[in-house]
């Protein structure tokens, strides 16, 4: 372990430091680090921490020599310290039940009898409920309690209240997604669900109120990327007042006509406040904070922003004004519902367009695809919302004019297909993309040792792919049911395997931290325990012999300063299928000056 580290820059990863020098992590605790990462802190540079958490870098290095040497005993862990975890874990018990596994199964019974009256509204309901509750919004709490105060660089205020809505939130989660499927068949869990929806309310209102009062408590105006996410939360309580409202008319109608007139004229507006009420906004302000920050892009235009957040909240105020008024006072209010949709894909496409999403990024890592995937399903949810009219008009009255969707009116798979497009596509994607990148630097992970997570982002592409396209065509054939059968287990098990590799991380398996490696000393040999990374950094020289040997990697000079400094040679040649060897040999010839190495050593063994 290093005793002490010469020059402290841009380019030192925080566990170095903190293992030479642990005095320094007074200056982290205040800039917001406390508890992240674990004793040794996260993985990552301190130009990626000063960057992130907005610090001004010449600051905050000049902080960190200031405070070498000084006496400072770390205070012990909290509670809150890692408080997002029991929020993602719950999230991923929910969707692994509740939640996707249940949304799958009903599907399969959709897909065995042929038709989607096959399964019961309140099934489906108490599912999407789960979804969006235990799913999006254990995960929208999770990380808002644990970032927020750290991104304003402050302490979560009511700290105790944040547990309490934790409980709350479960309690209600339990409640409500037992009670309401049983509640025509067992008696009394009818109003225990209606009381568990209120639980639920309790929890949104004391979630917003913390965090209101950690704003408060730091001192520091909100950022326009903060007013969207105060926006989406305002929505999350306002949806939750809804469904525990509805729930209740849904349980207490006398008849079957009263039921469906019921959810014909209020649960398309309140799942609109859900989606893009909540959902798209508290996705679209995350992205503004960590799209520029985290990789690299663009800065957000001020301007746009602004601009866009006032767009989309009265898009969503029209959409649901629109379909409650289009069931109540003629369809002619359909247009209402209609330009709120155009309004809505406008915008994002100018946002999308000036973050730059699918540009390109200095900063790659494996969450990145999950992001761009994430806004890709975003766009194609739109535009098939904006191409609903002439689906209905067009399309379906030309390739099957006997489909009971023409004869209706309206297609409830072809607006299904459009829901699950960005509730799965966009939302679910979101969610798997930055808790991959999130959870490991807040257990102190090195992300370069862990998996790609290849695997849950083909499968839930896919799965995706299938349903959206196969429930269309439902519309035309019932042999479509069978496929969309398919898409749900493969979404689930794309999200299985993801909950499984982050929960491994949150229980803090060691094989995915940083361990302390031999310390390379100027001038002396290299071995493969040594860092690519440290090695560079006291011989700069070495960069084109490292390139020519196959670490063609290394030209960037952003991956030198984060992925180099976190593996070692060996590693690298174990990845790369370079013969360790014959490249030690070649970089210690080339460290002490000697000639003709490279040209006349065979030193690439591919298996």
């Amino acid at each position: 372990m290093p005793s002490t580290i010469e020059r402290i820059d841009e380019n030192t990863l925080i566990p170095d430091l903190l293992r030479a020098h642990p005095e320094v992590r007074a200056v982290f605790d205040r800039y917001g680090l406390r508890g992240c990462g674990g004793p040794d802190g996260p993985v990552e540079t301190l130009g990626f921490l000063a960057r992130g958490h907005e610090i001004p870098l010449k600051q905050l290095l000049q902080e960190l020599e200031a405070a070498r040497g000084s006496r400072y005993v770390a205070p012990p862990p909290s509670r809150t310290d890692a408080i997002y975890r029991p929020f993602f874990q719950a999230g991923m018990i929910v969707v692994l039940t509740a939640g996707a596994v249940w949304g799958a199964y009903l599907l399969l019974r959709i897909a065995w009898n042929g038709s989607f009256r096959a399964a019961g509204l309140h099934e489906v309901n108490a599912h999407g409920h789960a979804q969006i509750f235990g799913w999006v919004g254990m995960f929208v709490m999770g990380f808002a309690y644990q970032a927020f105060p750290r991104f304003k660089q402050s302490r979560l205020a009511w700290a105790p209240l944040a547990w309490v809505s934790l409980g709350l939130m479960l309690a209600g989660l339990v409640g409500r997604t037992l009670g309401e499927p049983l509640a025509e068949s067992v008696v009394g869990l009818g109003p225990i669900a209606v009381v568990s929806a209120w639980l639920e309310v309790a929890a949104t209102l004391l979630f917003l109120s913390v965090i209101l009062a950690t704003w408060r408590r730091a001192g520091k105006p909100l950022a326009v990327y903060d007013f969207y996410i105060l926006s989406a939360l305002i929505w999350f309580v306002v949806q939750a007042v809804c469904e525990a409202l509805y729930l209740r008319a849904t349980l207490n109608t006398s008849s079957r006509e009263e039921l469906l007139a019921l959810v014909a004229t209020w649960q398309g507006a309140m799942r609109e406040i859900q989606i893009h009420g909540f959902a798209l906004l508290i996705i679209l302000g995350v992205s503004q904070r960590i799209l520029h920050h985290f990789y690299v892009l663009p800065e957000p235009s001020r301007k746009l922003a602004i601009v866009g957040l006032v767009v989309l909240n009265l898009a969503v105020i029209g959409e649901v004004t629109g379909l409650v008024l289009m069931r109540q006072a003629g369809r002619e209010w359909a247009g209402l519902w209609y330009l709120s949709i155009l309004a809505i894909t406008a915008t994002v496409i100018a946002l999308v367009w000036n973050w730059k999403v699918f540009g390109r990024s200095s900063d790659v890592d494996r969450s990145l695809k999950f992001i761009r995937a994430a806004y890709a399903w975003l766009l194609i949810s739109l535009a098939m919302a904006v191409f609903l009219p002439v689906y209905q008009f067009v399309v379906l009255p030309t390739l099957a004019p006997g489909s009971e969707a023409v004869k209706t009116g309206f297609s409830h798979a072809y607006y299904g297909a459009v829901r699950h497009a960005i509730t799965v596509g966009f939302v679910s994607m979101m969610i798997l993309g930055v808790a991959g990148r999130v959870v490991p630097m807040l257990n102190g992970a090195s992300i370069p040792r862990l998996s790609r997570l290849w695997g849950p982002f083909v499968l839930l592409n896919l799965g995706c792919t299938l349903r959206v396209t196969t429930q269309v065509a439902t519309d035309m054939t019932e042999t479509a049911y069978r496929i969309t059968g398919i898409s749900g287990v493969l979404e689930v098990t794309a999200i299985a395997i993801w909950a499984a590799h982050l929960w491994r991380i949150m229980a803090g398996r060691p094989y995915y931290r940083l361990a302390p490696t031999a310390v390379y000393v100027s001038g002396s040999p290299i071995t493969g325990e040594h860092h690519v990374g440290d090695i560079l950094d006291k011989h700069p020289e070495l960069l084109a012999t490292f390139v020519e040997l196959g670490f063609r990697p290394l030209a960037n000079p952003v991956l030198r300063r984060t992925v180099a400094s976190g593996v070692s040679v060996a590693q690298a040649c174990r990845h790369m299928e370079l013969d360790l060897t014959q490249v030690l040999d070649t970089l210690n010839q080339a460290r002490v000056g000697q000639s003709g190495s490279l040209r006349s050593l065979p030193l690439v063994t591919r298996g």
